[in-house]
């Protein structure tokens, strides 16, 4: 008999490895509580992890398959286990992305016999594919998404892109207007085996960050159809045009909720792309919806790939600071960082501007350690895997990488929060002041970030201006802005 071995982030239906099952063959899942203690997962990340696997050997087992499931330490104790009652002639497993598991997996293939299948599709490309994509550098995400529209014939008339253009990025920046309201998300109720779980993370992992209930996420893959149809039927019409607001007390709006199911395979990326193509939803927003599913996610990966285990190290700006303790109970009283954190530690989820405008912009303005940041965001999302959070963080959001993923660093100044959310209506802090005690500590620090790198982006076609902006100011009046950043980043946990 042959072992064929799942992992919590692989749970689809439609792996290519289930193909190859015959009826003496064994499948095995590990519920490793080492595995989970790698880092100190947020309490609701456990859970879905831990709830999936379980519905889904369930499901196998509905399906004919013979599911050896593990509750263990460690993997190596299930596979002793295993071996001790099966002794297969060989374990076959479906290509993973992360590269800490693939090197265990190495270590593991000494001993045993190995053999691979393809991760597609719980990605449109394989790992080969998705490098030789790219192509090679400098690496450009636009281009890698038109590529992969053509290749994959996504929004496309007579092989051209729908509606003439390839992005309508530029429709979906409304700020959000006073009474703007979201249809809701489907929430699910913890049933007997997600109870059952929630229970052990609570005892066994007491001391993970995150609050571990109300607990609402699909664990299996008929919530996340579900999820998916509500989603494609009710809310892609409004994602659209305000996918980059930011409301006080509704993190969700009209975002999908879809990364985590999407993430552990609940759910293809082509069957999430097919839906919200076959929707009535204005173009602008089903294309805002592709690109970060068919672009962003398919690049990200593909960049992760290439660069990896040496990526994991970038520090462009050498940035050493700690990571302040308010981004594990969101205790602050700069409202936008409040806000963008309470849903994190509530429920391990914010939407991308949350991430990438405040968080990641706190970071990087605030000189924190890039390993520290992608550490954290690691550790406390429901839909982190190291492949997406070190290139999203480290390449997108904090520019550590000097550039190779993305054209520009994602920093601004209050102003910007200011526009796109109301949380300044109910800050200490005024956006419109730079120098003043009550400045919002984001606009000195950006002129600050400009000051010192200026050189590095004068001629960089997306930020000369600003370089230029601050070059012809006042002497004295710059002096004063940076006495002022420097204050603040004295005066900062």
């Amino acid at each position: 008999m042959r072992s064929f071995w799942i992992f919590g982030n692989q749970l689809s239906h439609d792996l290519e490895m289930l193909d190859h099952v015959k009826a003496d063959d064994v499948i095995v899942m590990i519920e490793a509580t080492s595995r989970a203690m790698w880092r100190k997962y947020h309490k609701q990340k456990l859970v879905l992890i831990f709830s999936a696997m379980r519905h889904f050997a369930a499901e196998l087992r509905d399906r004919g398959f013979t599911v050896d499931y593990h509750e263990a330490d460690s993997f190596q104790d299930a596979w002793n286990d295993h071996f001790s009652r099966f002794d297969p002639e060989a374990i076959h497993y479906t290509a993973v992305t992360d590269e800490p598991m693939e090197r265990k997996l190495k270590h593991f293939g000494d001993q045993h016999e190995l053999i691979e299948h393809t991760d597609v599709p719980l990605f449109y490309l394989t790992k080969q594919e998705a490098v030789d994509t790219l192509g090679s550098e400098p690496w450009r995400m636009d281009r890698f998404y038109r590529h992969m529209r053509k290749r994959f014939d996504v929004l496309l008339e007579d092989g051209k892109a729908k509606g003439g253009k390839w992005s309508f990025d530029a429709d979906n920046r409304q700020p959000p207007k006073s009474g703007l309201t979201f249809p809701p998300a489907i929430h699910f109720r913890p049933d007997a085996i997600t109870t059952d779980v929630i229970r052990k993370v609570e005892t066994t992992f007491s001391d993970h960050p995150g609050q571990i209930e109300p607990f609402a996420w699909p664990v299996t893959r008929d919530e996340a159809r579900r999820a998916l149809k509500r989603f494609v039927d009710e809310r892609l019409e409004t994602f659209g045009p305000y996918q980059d607001a930011m409301l006080t007390e509704n993190p969700e709006m009209s975002h999908s909720l879809l990364s985590a199911a999407i993430n552990v395979g609940l759910l293809t990326p082509h069957e999430v792309i097919e839906a919200a193509c076959a929707t009535d939803a204005p173009l602008a927003s089903v294309e805002g919806f592709v690109r970060q599913i068919l672009g962003w996610r398919e690049y990200m990966r593909a960049v992760y790939v290439a660069l990896m285990p040496d990526y994991r190290d970038v520090n462009t700006f050498n940035h050493e600071r700690d990571l302040p303790g308010l981004f594990w109970d969101a205790d602050t009283d700069l409202n936008c960082m409040h806000e963008s954190l309470k849903p994190v530690v509530e429920r391990a989820h914010n939407h991308h501007i949350q991430r990438l405008m405040v968080l990641g912009n706190y970071a990087t303005l605030f000189e924190i350690s890039p390993q520290q940041t992608s550490d954290w965001f690691n550790e406390m999302y429901i839909d982190a895997y190291d492949w997406v959070v070190l290139p999203n963080v480290l390449g997108m959001a904090l520019h550590a990488d000097g550039g190779r993923l993305a054209t520009k660093p994602y920093i601004a100044s209050g102003k910007y929060i200011d526009r796109m959310s109301d949380y300044c209506k109910g800050c200490k802090y005024n956006p419109k002041q730079t120098t003043e005690a009550d400045a919002c500590p984001f606009n000195a620090l950006y002129w600050n970030f400009i000051d010192k790198h200026e050189e590095r982006f004068s001629n960089n076609q997306r930020m000369k201006m600003m370089v230029r902006n601050w070059q012809g100011r006042d002497d004295d009046v710059k002096a004063d802005i940076l006495a002022k950043a420097r204050q603040t980043l004295t005066d900062s946990p």
